[in-house]
Parts: C-alpha cells; structure tokens; sequence
C-alpha cells in the first residue's frame, strides 16, 4: 500500500484538504495559503504533512506531522528525504532551519539538519526560539545543511 506515496507541493485546490488533516492531528499547525505546505500523499489523503514558513532572507520547516496510523514507519524520512532529492529542493532554496523537541533531534540530523546553538539563528528565528523554549518546550535550534548525505 505505501508504494503509492507521493510528495506534492499543496497547491489552493487542495489547501482545505491540508487544514483539515492539521486541524484533526496537530490543531497548533495551522495551515497558512502564504507559505509552502508539502505532504506525502496516498492518493488524496495526507500521510505526512508540513510547513515551510518563509522570511526575507531564510525558512523554517514547522508543523511536520504524521497521521497517527502511519507513525513510526519512516513517512517522515521519507517526506524530507524527497524534499531534498526534488529537483526544486525545497529545503535548499535558502537558507533552512527549524526547532526540533530534543527527542527529534536524531530523526532531523539523519534529514540533513544539523544542531546550532541559537546565538547562530538568524534575528527573526532568534526572538521566536527564545519565546517558545521560554514558554517551556524543550526545543534544539538545527539549520538544514545541503551537502549532508541523508541517512535511512
């Protein structure tokens, strides 16, 4: 069944589709039209979806979740790891970065991410990191890194 997975930019058509998966499995990933959504998909239903919030000079990667049936399977590394071998290389296209929980920290670094301390985070990422870790989440500040090869 999981060989007919495909990774797709969610284009507007299929925007309701996206809110509704966020709305059901992660309510505080809140889909939003202005920034890339990019999911792994099972013909239209959503297996692992994500965010790429886009700044001026870089990107984060956010509200990455998996449906609760296919946990655990490799979706997540399988989403990424397309992202990083589409020919448009969405990670790539400037600079990339994204706030892991602790116990992740693994699963991003086998994605091409690597820790930084949060003093290396541009200005803009800086201020939110230090209010979401200040609000008590236990999160590691980790920029995407092209040239990692990616491991399974």
């Amino acid at each position: 069944m999981l060989n007919t997975l495909n990774h797709k930019l969610i284009d507007r058509l299929h925007f309701p589709l996206a809110k509704k998966f966020y709305q059901a499995y992660y309510p505080a990933g809140k889909a939003n039209k202005a920034d890339p959504i990019w999911a792994l998909t099972e013909g239209y239903q959503i297996r692992v979806c994500l965010r790429l919030k886009q700044f001026e000079d870089c990107q984060l990667l956010t509200a990455m979740v998996t449906h609760p049936d296919f946990r655990k399977q490799g979706l997540g590394q399988r989403l990424l790891t397309a992202l990083n071998s589409d020919s448009t290389q969405p990670l790539s296209t400037k600079p990339c970065y994204c706030f892991a929980f602790t116990h992740l920290e693994s699963f991003y670094q086998k994605a091409g991410f690597t820790s930084i301390s949060a003093d290396e985070l541009p200005t803009r990422l800086k201020a939110r990191f230090t209010a979401y870790t200040q609000s008590g989440k236990a999160l590691i500040p980790m920029r995407h890194i092209p040239s990692l090869t990616i491991t399974t």
